[in-house]
């Protein structure tokens, strides 16, 4: 079209311009013929573009989707952790209280056997003195016996 105004022949003191019907014709025709295939062409674009961002947003929201099923999996991961150090801690914890109870029965059990013994030693140490005393005393009484018996 620029080719067609500037190869024009001028009219004569005036701006005006003379154009050859013909090429002029042929030149909006060829517009009116390709003009719908740019269009198209351009719509495809369009659609084309459309299509990409749509694809785009698809992807962006599986990842998002993938992030959050990792991040809740790592969420339910670390409760299980927790859950399972608190419950550990619970278990070693009533583990010395058992202990502790076990070693304080032990010990007033242990007591109690040592305070029956003493007592039955007790009572054994008093057999075995009034033993020795009666000893004692049947010796002295029989070596005064046999003094009195030496003697007379």
């Amino acid at each position: 079209m620029e080719y067609l105004f500037q190869n024009a022949r001028h009219v004569p003191l005036s701006t005006q311009i003379m154009l050859n019907e013909d090429e002029m014709m042929e030149l909006i025709d060829q517009i009116r013929f390709n003009l719908p295939e740019e269009i198209k062409q351009a719509n495809w674009t369009v659609a084309e573009q459309q299509r990409i961002v749509s694809e785009a947003h698809a992807e962006a929201a599986r990842i998002m989707s993938r992030a959050n099923e990792r991040a809740e999996e790592s969420a339910s991961e670390h409760e299980i952790l927790r859950r399972a150090e608190r419950h550990s801690a619970q278990v070693v914890k009533d583990a010395q209280a058992k202990g502790d109870q076990i070693v304080r029965e032990s010990e007033a059990y242990a007591l109690e056997q040592l305070k029956q013994l003493e007592a039955h030693l007790g009572r054994t140490l008093a057999t075995v003195r009034r033993g020795v005393e009666a000893l004692q005393s049947n010796e002295a009484a029989n070596g005064e016996a046999a003094d009195q018996a030496t003697h007379s």
